[in-house]
């Protein structure tokens, strides 16, 4: 009969549908940390140890490369970027989704206090031996911004002899840290005195000195400290003589 189905047909049908619905465990199911692929490496590609101002975007991106156990770029796989110290600034995303290359980028902006400081790559979501890469940054002071006095303006002096409190100035960027290495120019300006020199470098504080041999003569002598740029340069210090 031509609606009559054979035993051997019936066989088939009952295999077809009992693999369909009864293996389920044989399905790959998609993995949250790449697809179905497994990961074999996580490492830093590019950005690592830079050298960057506080408070500015460091030159070059963060670049994480990842791959599969067949050393294949592993595309589609979540990554997270994290300060391993909140005072190493900000990212402009803590999360990022490799490329066709195997590739994560992350761009990091510094904090506002020198020192060096780490950003710490993971896979989200990974099972297993977990696997990261880091990457280092040194924060720098910026650019000098503001002069100050570190010692009184005005002190009493003698004729010929030095000044009992030695000039004394600190220079910091906009962030308050102590800039080092800034060139402090000192010039008398009035009472004929001299200076050890001309010019005083700042320390790892911040602050330069010089030593001030007062002229002789009675009265009011002075003596100014000035950097190229900045916030209150000059500074003028003055020196009163009696007699």
């Amino acid at each position: 009969m031509p609606h009559t189905i054979t035993f051997s047909v019936r066989l088939a049908l009952v295999v077809l549908l009992t693999g369909a619905l009864g293996c389920s465990s044989d399905l790959l199911l998609p993995d949250p940390t790449g697809g179905g692929q497994t990961i074999g490496a996580l490492t830093a590609a590019n950005g690592d140890g830079q050298t960057g101002t506080v408070g500015e975007l460091l030159p070059n991106p963060l670049v994480v490369r990842v791959l599969t156990q067949a050393e294949e770029p592993a595309g589609g796989v979540e990554v997270s970027f994290e300060l391993a110290d909140p005072a190493a600034g900000t990212l402009d995303h803590a999360t990022a989704t490799t490329n066709t290359t195997g590739e994560a980028f992350a761009h990091w902006t510094l904090g506002t206090l020198p020192g060096s400081y780490t950003v710490v790559a993971r896979l989200v979501g990974a099972e297993g031996e977990e696997k990261v890469a880091e990457f280092h940054a040194l924060a720098r002071p910026g650019a000098p911004d503001t002069l100050s006095s570190q010692i009184p303006l005005k002190q009493p002096g003698a004729r010929g002899q030095p000044v009992d409190d030695a000039p004394l100035v600190r220079v910091v960027d906009r962030f308050g840290n102590p800039v080092p290495d800034v060139p402090v120019a000192w010039q008398v300006i009035a009472g004929e005195g001299r200076v050890d020199s001309p010019i005083t470098t700042t320390d790892a504080a911040g602050e330069a000195s010089v030593g001030w041999t007062l002229g002789d003569r009675i009265g009011v002598h002075k003596l100014s400290a000035a950097i190229e740029s900045g916030t209150g340069s000059p500074i003028v210090f003055e020196a009163i003589v009696l007699f």
